[in-house]
């Protein structure tokens, strides 16, 4: 992303209106033809039908208290043009409809309902997706009621030169997916108008709004907004009229509507100043961890939902990856460093927001190649390159001009230009340096050869013993021995469900035959797998369901990819770790009880377990890593290793390698006689004891539970 600031938003406007005016250009609609709507007390409401020319969404517009439907004609028009069935209504009492203006309050309800009703009754409508347009008092508290009254049916809402009652702003600071287009000019004839709009905009608890403001001089308060003209000359400024001094408003309507209710149903794109206070968050400390949980929650409930553009995110990780050079340019290396890893955080987390975005793909590469890490630069920008060529989706949320797409392009074949002058191979990898071998591949990172003390101290299990119940549960953990271990590559995270779901793909492995509930009296569910493991999951969730066995064919595929690159022969680096490779690198230098010390009380920053997870997994990566960058090595799921359990570590190797030997105790084998395998880390719903760097579990190898995952490791050359 480079030179971004400069015209981006009008760039962002024109090129969403000029994709949607051309489409809404292509339709033919039938004539509109006015109808009579009855409401409960037998009033006939007039009203206006502008059928759009094949099945689609549909619209109702409200008038202001001094025009009546006829106001909303021409943008009418235009809105069936592009697709859209729209009614327009006159209020009971108000041009050509009949009854009482006074008894509004008493039929209210039932008047709305009866034009909804007509608009989706009417051949081809959507009754799951219906706009709501008004303008002044009366349009907007019709709108935004006809929206309260038909939550799960309206998607979009457009709301001008008004205001609304107490249920209804309730009922917006709820609404936080429906979006929302605000519009008023500061010269409205009829003040407060403005305060009123900035109050329901704000009101609003969904980041899919936008609010166009016309700024100039404020009018004086003359009167009320009412149906008497005559009480206040009209300026042009309020409701409908608006469209006469701002003649590019028709159109943004007409888009607006295309968008939250035809290209993206129910959504809008993210607005720079709604998503003020997350953009804001994300540079407070801890606040991209806290920001991307709260998207992947958002995402829980609708995957397709923004919180911010795409392009704000950008300018954020584009200035720290400039504050690096500077800083760099200055001799500060270490403020250097740590700006750079902001910055990757940063567009990382927008990466998340817009997988489809090839741009975001380019801007994760370049950073990446600015603090050495040419693999994974090398993965993303031939991602990024395989997507603008294939034009599945735009470069990215905010633009896809050729002229961009020539830029980006270029960009990304400089870099791939810079990579082939200076390989990465892989014994060439520092470190603590990361890495992705394929684009379905999990990203690894080198863990350091070291020594350290495997298990737990007397002490330790002395106090593990109070906590849970009984001294047996933890005296596998022993005796203590020393273990060297050479340097080998370890998950940064847990293997995910996506990754998982690449695998599947491919291989068309099984889910199995059920999986499991953890609890005191396990039981298989045939219901269960990975796919549904009876709680909700993103594809950022840890898989789980999946046995010892299923996680060596997931190696086996790794192995597999990784040979079809290099052509080389034998199994393929790609494996589950030992369980002292596993101790060691969640220890991380540590032989303190946890892997941030002895202290329980800091868990919930570092870990999922009982008192914080609500009950089911969370998204990889949302807590702090150890000081190896790993992520989640203890809480939300076990982890399978490689090695066969013995209660007592007496037979284990002492150089890293996994121990293959049965052991001699029966209670140590399945039911054929099998060895069972070593799983660690605890999970999401168990206590604070167990997140322990030494806490160990076992189970069959064709165990499947609802809370049994794994990550995998890797050989080094």
């Amino acid at each position: 992303m480079k030179q971004l600031r400069n015209g981006l938003a009008l760039a962002v406007f024109l090129f969403s209106v000029q994709v949607n005016a051309a489409r809404a250009q292509q339709s033919q609609p039938a004539a509109p033809h006015t109808v009579d709507l009855k409401s409960t007390d037998g009033t006939l409401l007039k009203a206006t039908f502008f059928p759009a020319a094949k099945p689609g969404p549909g619209v109702l517009l409200f008038h202001q208290s001094n025009r009546t439907r006829t106001s909303w004609d021409e943008v009418a028009r235009r809105i069936a043009a592009a697709g859209i069935n729209t009614l327009t209504i006159d209020e009971r009492g108000y041009g050509e409809s009949s009854g009482k203006k006074d008894a509004r309050e008493l039929y209210h309800d039932a008047d709305l309902d009866s034009a909804f009703e007509y608009l989706v009754s009417q051949p081809g409508v959507q009754r799951d997706a219906i706009g709501a347009g008004g303008a002044g008092w009366l349009g907007v508290d019709d709108s935004v009621e006809t929206a309260r009254r038909h939550s799960a049916d309206v998607k979009s809402l457009l709301l001008i030169s008004g205001e609304t009652l107490l249920p209804q702003l309730r009922f917006l600071r709820q609404a936080s997916q429906l979006p929302g287009l605000f519009i008023v000019s500061d010269d409205d004839e009829y003040p407060p108008t403005v305060e009123a709009m900035e109050w329901l905009y704000n009101s609003s608890a969904s980041p899919q709004k936008q609010f166009i403001h016309y700024v100039g001089p404020k009018a004086p308060w003359l009167w009320y907004e009412t149906s008497d003209a005559s009480k206040v000359p009209a300026t042009g400024s309020h409701g409908t009229d608006l469209f006469q001094r701002h003649p590019e408003l028709p159109t943004t309507i007409v888009d607006w509507f295309v968008t939250t209710l035809i290209r993206t149903p129910g959504h809008a794109p993210a607005d720079a100043v709604a998503s003020a206070p997350i953009l804001n968050q994300i540079e407070m400390p801890g606040g991209i961890a806290s920001v991307r949980q709260q998207l992947l929650e958002a995402h829980r409930k609708d995957p397709n939902v923004q919180l911010w553009p795409e392009v704000n995110v950008d300018i954020i990780g584009e200035d720290h990856m400039r504050e690096a050079d500077a800083e760099k340019k200055a001799g500060h290396l270490r403020e250097a460093e740590m700006e750079m890893k902001i910055g990757i955080e940063v567009f990382k987390l927008n990466l998340l927001a817009y997988p489809d975005s090839a741009d975001a793909h380019y801007n994760l590469a370049d950073a990446y190649l600015q603090v050495g890490e040419k693999e994974v630069a090398r993965q993303y920008a031939q991602k990024a390159l395989a997507m603008i060529d294939s034009h599945a989706a735009p470069l990215s949320s905010w633009s896809d001009t050729e002229q961009r797409r020539a830029e980006i392009r270029s960009g990304v074949e400089d870099l791939l230009k810079k990579l082939k002058a200076a390989p990465t191979t892989t014994s060439e990898r520092a470190t603590g340096s990361g890495f992705h071998d394929c684009d379905d591949c999990p990203e690894m990172l080198v863990i350091p050869a070291g020594k350290f003390i495997m298990g737990s101290s007397a002490a330790e299990k002395s106090w593990a013993a109070t906590q849970a119940g009984s001294a047996e549960g933890v005296a596998d953990e022993a005796p203590q021995h020393e273990v060297s271990v050479p340097s080998f590559a370890m998950g940064k995270y847990n293997v995910t469900r996506g990754e998982y779901a690449a695998f599947v793909r491919e291989t068309g492995h099984s889910a199995g035959d059920g999986c499991g509930i953890d609890g005191f009296e396990w039981k298989k569910l045939a219901d269960k797998s990975w796919q549904n493991p009876g709680y909700k999951q993103t594809d950022r969730d840890p898989v789980v369901c999946v046995s010892w066995q299923d996680a060596k064919s997931y190696v086996a595929w790794l192995n597999g990819k990784v040979q079809q690159k290099s052509s080389a022969s034998g199994d393929g680096p790609y494996r589950l770790p030992s369980e002292s490779e596993w101790e060691y690198a969640t220890r991380a230098g540590t032989n303190t009880r946890f892997w941030w010390g002895d202290d329980d009380a800091e868990a919930s920053d570092r870990a999922w377990y009982k008192s914080n997870s609500d009950g089911h997994s969370h998204p990889v990566g949302l807590k702090l890593a150890n000081a190896f960058g790993l992520y989640d090595m203890v809480g939300n799921v076990w982890q399978w290793t490689e090695d066969c359990y013995d209660n007592t570590y007496s037979p284990a190797p002492a150089d890293g390698r996994a121990n293959e030997t049965p052991s001699s105790d029966v209670h140590a084998r399945d039911s054929q006689g099998r060895c069972l395998r070593v799983d660690r880390g605890s999970w999401f719903a168990f206590p604070t004891w167990a997140l322990r760097s030494a806490t160990r579990e076992r189970n069959p190898s064709d165990y499947r539970d609802t809370v049994m995952g794994f990550r995998v490791a890797m050989t080094l050359p």
